[in-house]
């Protein structure tokens, strides 16, 4: 007798999805089967995430087709999605962190009992559902009192609790530390056990390797390859990863390096930087790369006076220094554009003028504390002009410019105060293409001038193109420094993800 074919728990065909003008995913498809963990990789930007929230309902793809044990869905909403036994649990767990862990587990979907929640069934199935996954914590205590690994432990109750037979963890170890991801994945060896398809995605190719048993591929929101992982090396992901092509395009100009302007030796702190030690030189782009968590913006930070490192020393020119502020890293001559220019980096309800000269209205100030307006005035054109930045005129909201000119804007505000080491976190996120060619520009002539600029990028073709050197982050320490002819995509990303002593027991008893 011929035994029939297995139903996949879920498949995708053909699915496409745009936003704008923008095709965020292009034709792809993906089966996931029971009792199997299927990790999804990708480069920022692949249509990972994306990808999950069509699963989880979040979005709606253009076309394509979506099947759940066989039969052709159209998710509705979240709702619909877990109402089908799909679950997602999401980087950051969102839970309510004044609620206890039993309502979390069940919020929405409290047992009822003579017209009122039956608390005490709750609590005891609570009880059930935690103690499946062996995490023991209090069912009755607030879940803000509770660690990362807990909460995500909390969201994959929530899934059991509707007898998900699909479950999505969207790259869930990127704040734990190696014991709890260990646990977290004996937690997901026992829900493949019990016949539940794990969707894993994740950055860490380690993680791939070690903990699934097949994967696929993204890139450009396109899918690239499917296959067992046990036929992946780290080096093939990679390549399937970035493909053949590197973006070579950058109007980096030749600067010339000068003498060492900052030092940091030894530099410990944010319960993650470890022994981290580097220089940069005058006229020199020194290039950040990592995974996020990695500890580059710790870095930064230190240096920018708002973290207070533990250990480790900085000069600025020789000169020791230790910036406790904002203030006192500027007037040491260091500026930092932000990662984030709506939280950290601009008030949007402020006009261009009042953006730009934020970090020297004191110098602006007269005695008895006025400002000179002709002067801030002359100085806000002065740099909207150097910057290009397209708008009415310096009295224009910030808020009403475009994501690109917003940029431009955080950038003149921070080179007003005429610093010798430039930190750019992320300089070029979330701006279109014309914009960043714009930013880059304006990078490289900066470095003609001889100023020191540390770029912090997750795009590895973005540092390849403009740097100098790279530096390459894993865990808080400094895994590898590449100097320029040396730069290579695929070396980046190995070091970035990839430690080089990884136990692969885990593989060989999954291969058993």
């Amino acid at each position: 007798m011929v035994s029939a074919p297995t139903v996949a728990a879920l498949e995708l065909h053909d699915v496409n999805k745009r936003f704008g003008t923008v095709n965020v995913l292009s034709g792809v498809g993906l089966s996931l089967e029971a009792g199997r963990v299927h990790a999804l990789a990708g480069e920022n930007g692949a249509g990972k995430s994306t990808l999950v929230k069509i699963i989880g309902g979040i979005h709606r793809p253009d076309s394509g087709r979506i099947v759940v044990n066989g039969q052709d869905v159209h998710l509705a909403g979240p709702l619909d999605s877990q109402k089908r036994g799909l679950a997602v649990v999401h980087q950051h767990p969102a839970l309510f962190p004044d609620l206890t862990v039993a309502e979390n587990v069940f919020i929405g979907r409290q047992p009822r009992r003579f017209g009122g929640i039956d608390w005490q069934q709750m609590i005891e199935r609570s009880r059930e559902l935690l103690a499946r996954l062996s995490v023991d914590v209090d069912v009755l205590s607030p879940v803000k009192l509770l660690g990362v690994a807990e909460r995500q432990a909390i969201e994959i109750a929530r899934a059991l609790a509707i007898d998900a037979r699909v479950l999505v963890l969207d790259e869930p170890t990127s704040a734990l530390s190696s014991r709890e991801v260990t646990r977290l994945f004996d937690v997901v060896g026992r829900l493949k056990a019990d016949g539940v398809a794990v969707l894993f995605v994740t950055h860490f190719i380690d993680e791939i390797l070690d903990f699934s048993d097949d994967t696929t591929v993204l890139r450009s929101g396109r899918h690239v390859v499917t296959a067992p992982t046990r036929d992946f090396t780290a080096e093939t992901i990679v390549s399937a990863m970035i493909g053949t092509k590197l973006e070579s395009f950058y109007p980096k100009q030749e600067a010339t390096i000068g003498d060492p302007v900052l030092g940091v030796h030894g530099l410990i702190g944010a319960n993650l930087v470890e022994d981290v030690s580097f220089e940069v030189r005058s006229g020199e782009i020194l290039g950040f790369f990592g995974l996020v968590g990695a500890g580059r913006s710790e870095v930064a930070n230190m240096l920018f006076g708002m973290i207070e490192p533990d250990a480790g020393t900085i000069t600025m020119a020789g000169e020791t220094i230790a910036p406790r502020s904002a203030r006192e890293a500027v007037a040491h001559g260091i500026s930092l554009v932000p990662e984030d220019r709506h939280k950290q980096g601009l008030v949007l309800q402020f006009p261009i003028r009042a953006n730009e000269t934020m970090p020297i209205l004191r110098k602006l100030s007269g005695r008895f504390g006025f400002i000179d307006r002709g002067r801030e005035r002359q100085i806000a054109s002065q740099y909207a002009e150097r910057m290009r930045v397209v708008s009415s005129g310096i009295e224009q909201v910030t808020g009403t410019l475009s994501g690109g000119n917003q940029q431009k804007v955080l950038l003149a505000k921070w080179l007003i105060p005429s610093p010798k080491l430039l930190i750019l976190d992320e300089p070029t996120r979330g701006i279109d293409v014309g914009a960043k060619s714009e930013i880059h520009r304006v990078i490289s002539q900066l470095a003609t001038e001889g100023l020191s600029i540390i770029m912090i990028s997750d795009d590895a073709g973005e540092l390849i193109g403009m740097a100098d050197r790279i530096l390459v982050f894993r865990n808080g320490r400094i895994a590898t420094e590449l100097a320029r002819p040396e730069f290579d995509r695929q070396r980046m990303l190995l070091a970035a993800a990839h430690a080089p002593q990884t136990n692969h027991a885990r593989v060989a008893e999954r291969q058993g």
